[in-house]
């Protein structure tokens, strides 16, 4: 073997010639099949066509090798006793082996690593199991133990010391992060550790594999890192309210209390509204949420002893645990949002998460008809309606596919107030 390693090494163009039969034989699992040539140079064509027994110009004009050709080829060679998978095999120093059969070799490595940690990490067993079932969601991690098993193992160990070390009160991301790696910026959700960390709390969370479901946004994320007692950003985090009141385990909040009493508008960080046990309007039972901080002031100038949200733009964890605080109450909530795709894709979510105690508001046909803006709705932007399944957003969806126009609270606030002053108490 080694006078055939020494010959084939020493002649241009077999290097290439035996990588492409390489290729071949992982791509059929047996030796067989042909390759191309058409590239090879005139010396490595040379030193092809003098093994074969051929002229260059025949070997030139077929443009291609056949495996089982060189192999029997090799059997006329003072090298009869090697055949071609034990010459390619000892040419590249490493087993040959088909797609399918690494394939199955990579599955087994990583099997066997998940076992072995699942041993070392007991308490992370439901997440092993899990991954075990390879679901979408977890595609991506088999890739990463494939490619960086060694790193995998040393991120499970932060992994398993995070799901044991979990805060028992509330702890901010990096201060948890630097705590279990004195790194505050480990567990950053846009890295590998982070990402797996998500994943981890979302399966543990799951009733069962059925409803795993790894956030994707924002605010998903800062909801599940909630619901562990890690604070993923508590300052600007942050919802507006008037009217309201909340209370602590201790009573009613006296900033609360102050700036209802007065009209005032609060602006409430996650960090604040995480302390309140409950929420609930100063008079009655309903209170209004909208999205425009513009609009929202408008209102106000003109009813200002609204109960009123605004979550400025895309829902923000604290305005979530805010509703969810008035839902607890038994509060009906009122949203009014723009009509385009994105108003509608938050009235959905709203609609969604809470099915029995939203009214929309001003989020009809009629209204939109009314009010449309001059400039068009891109495709991109309308394509965004398709995902909505809302039975309430339905008719206002194919009006707005069918006219590819947005129209805006701004076109129609005056109506907004009168209505507003019309329900509210004097």
């Amino acid at each position: 073997m080694d006078e055939a390693i020494d010959y084939f090494t020493g002649e241009p163009g077999f290097a290439r010639l035996f990588v492409r039969f390489k290729e071949k034989y992982e791509s059929l699992g047996r030796i067989g099949g042909t390759v191309t040539i058409s590239d090879f140079s005139e010396r490595e064509l040379e030193s092809v066509a003098r093994f074969l027994g051929r002229t260059i110009n025949e070997l030139r004009q077929a443009g291609k090798v056949s495996l089982i050709q060189f192999e029997r080829q090799l059997e006329r060679t003072r090298f009869h006793t090697i055949d071609l998978f034990d010459l390619l095999e000892a040419f590249f120093e490493k087993p040959l082996l088909s797609k399918k059969e690494q394939k199955q070799s990579r599955l087994a490595e990583t099997e066997a690593v998940l076992y072995q940690l699942q041993e070392e990490w007991k308490e992370l067993s439901f997440w092993f199991d899990y991954l075990r079932q390879k679901n979408a969601d977890s595609y991506w991690i088999h890739k990463f133990i494939e490619e960086t098993p060694n790193v995998f193992q040393l991120t499970v160990h932060w992994l398993g010391k995070a799901f044991h070390e979990l805060p028992s009160k509330y702890e901010r991301l990096p201060i948890f992060s630097n705590r279990i790696t004195r790194d505050p910026h480990a567990f950053d959700l846009n890295t590998t550790v982070g990402k797996l960390w998500l994943h981890l709390l979302a399966v543990h969370s799951a009733k069962d594999s059925e409803s795993v479901n790894v956030p994707t946004d924002s605010e998903s994320m800062n909801d599940l890192l909630l619901s562990y007692n890690i604070l993923r950003d508590d300052i600007t985090n942050a919802v507006t309210v008037a009217n309201l009141i909340a209370e602590t385990n201790e009573g009613i909040h006296p900033v609360w209390k102050a700036a209802a009493e007065t009209n005032s508008v609060l602006n409430i960080p996650l960090r604040e509204m995480v302390q309140m046990d409950r929420a609930y309007p100063k008079v009655g039972n309903q209170v209004w949420v909208i999205e425009n901080s513009g609009v929202y002031s408008s209102i106000l100038d003109e009813c200002p002893n609204a109960p009123i949200i605004c979550t400025q733009g895309q829902f923000k964890l604290t305005a979530l645990l805010l509703m969810d605080l008035l839902v607890d109450a038994n509060c009906e909530l009122v949203y009014s949002g723009d009509l385009d795709p994105e108003g509608v894709g938050m009235a959905a979510r709203l609609l969604e998460r809470y099915p029995n105690h939203l009214t929309l508001w001003k989020m009809d046909v009629d209204q939109y008809s009314e009010n449309q803006s001059e400039a068009s709705l891109t495709t991109e932007r309308l394509n965004k309606l398709n995902s909505i399944t809302a039975p309430a957003l339905q008719p206002l969806i194919e009006r707005m596919k069918q006219d590819q126009k947005a129209s805006y609270q701004e076109a129609f606030i005056e109506e907004m107030i009168d209505e507003l002053n019309a329900v509210l108490p004097v």
